[in-house]
């Protein structure tokens, strides 16, 4: 690869300090070379320099969704796996991969299908897409939020590409939770209440019992792989955060006092508040089932309090979109909407150098820095004032991904 100096740009490097007019970023291989500003001595570089004029936009790091479904590329996919061949599953799958590459998002975490195969087919460049982080198949009990039967039906839970497992007691969610390690997850998911697309449970339930959550989790831990929780209501929330869940997925019920808790627990929160107000913007009109909608709009009434909640008592906050159907195309909304609660730095933050965190690579990734992974976007506008711009791709003037131009517009 040729050294790429990126010049001229206004560097916002998401380590928490504000843009940095005039700066450079010298590329070597795929990584971050040298950051300053001023003129780059390209010169020093080699007659093989390619040299990038940023005309003064807005540079960053890639953003990462810690909250995504390759998965989920129907509408009502409650019904996906009936309606699609399974290997339509991957290609669609494929689809929202370079999809979600295409909106900025150099780094994804899988909540939930995905197997090891989408990380190795992106890590050898057989497919465009993020570099990605999976769970494989999700845990849930009979009758819980990834159990996808309807409550009038008998048969055994229908098999699709990327089904949950139903598991139930220590001894079953053991033997599951060992399997997706075995078929290399990088983290395990468990369902610990209630949601809005299963139809036969509520937002506000709980789900499996303590001794089965922490059974996960101590497989996770065997193999030093975190585990994350769907949950809603704040008995949901206190229940995974105490058998030693990692991260919080939702938590739109989070009330003052389970955010406290979280906090003595060191465990994350990943609100994904975009799904929500897509789906009550738009969910008719896309055919969403009835008690989808009226569940989504439900939670969505507490969403914003409960990152307010979690901001004010210190809990450590990552972002993901979670995102489903014709919603995976807005995945980068998520920053605006929790703009209006953190403001603008932090939003942003939330889905560079938090995520990082809590992806535990922020070694790699999450800021501009001198020895990290070349991942980058530019912008056509400060997102400090305008945070919509992540918004409407045609303001990514370019992405790039491992010190290569995926995009560029420049």
């Amino acid at each position: 690869m040729a050294i790429k100096v990126l010049k001229n740009a206004t560097l916002l490097d998401c380590t928490g300090c504000e843009p940095k007019e005039n700066a450079y970023v010298v590329v070597d291989d795929d990584k971050i070379k040298e950051v300053g500003t001023g003129k780059a001595a390209s010169s020093l570089y080699g007659p093989m320099t390619e040299s990038i004029d940023c005309k003064g936009h807005f540079l960053m790091p890639g953003l990462i969704d810690a909250h995504i479904h390759l998965s989920l590329f129907d509408n009502d996919f409650g019904e996906q796996h009936r309606r699609s061949h399974p290997a339509m599953h991957y290609v669609k799958a494929l689809g929202v991969l370079k999809d979600t590459l295409e909106q900025g998002f150099t780094t994804v975490r899988d909540a939930g299908g995905a197997d090891a195969g989408f990380r190795v087919a992106v890590e050898e460049g057989l497919v465009p897409g993020p570099r990605i982080t999976v769970c494989g198949r999700v845990l849930t009990q009979t009758g819980g939020h990834a159990d996808p039967r309807l409550s009038t039906e008998l048969t055994e839970p229908a098999q699709s590409p990327f089904s949950a497992v139903v598991a139930d007691g220590v001894t079953e969610v053991t033997k599951a939770a060992r399997e997706q390690l075995r078929q290399g997850a990088d983290h395990l998911k468990v369902i610990a209440g209630g949601g809005c697309a299963s139809p036969a449970d509520e937002p506000d339930a709980t789900q499996y019992s303590f001794e089965e959550i922490h059974a996960i989790v101590k497989e996770g831990r065997a193999a030093n792989k975190d585990v994350l929780a769907h949950c809603y209501s704040n008995a949901s929330i206190r229940l995974a955060a105490e058998a030693g869940v990692y991260s919080i997925e939702h938590g739109n019920y989070l009330d003052a006092p389970t955010a406290q808790f979280l906090k003595t627990k060191d465990c994350w929160l990943v609100p994904t508040l975009t799904t929500y107000f897509f789906m009550a913007e738009n969910g008719k009109e896309l055919g969403i089932p009835g008690y989808f909608l009226r569940k989504m709009k439900q939670v969505l009434d507490h969403a914003l309090e409960a990152v307010k909640n979690a901001v004010d008592s210190g809990v450590k906050i990552g972002s993901g979109s979670d995102v489903i159907g014709s919603g995976q195309r807005h995945k980068n909304r998520e920053l605006e909407l929790k703009s209006r609660v953190m403001g603008p730095m932090d939003a942003i933050l939330s889905a560079t150098r938090e995520n990082a965190k809590m992806l535990r690579k922020e070694k790699n990734i999450g800021t501009v820095e001198v020895g990290k992974d070349a991942d980058l976007i530019i912008l056509s506008d400060n997102p400090l004032d305008n945070v919509s711009v992540f918004s409407d791709r045609n303001n990514i003037l370019a992405i790039v991904q491992r010190g290569e131009f995926y995009k560029k517009l420049l």
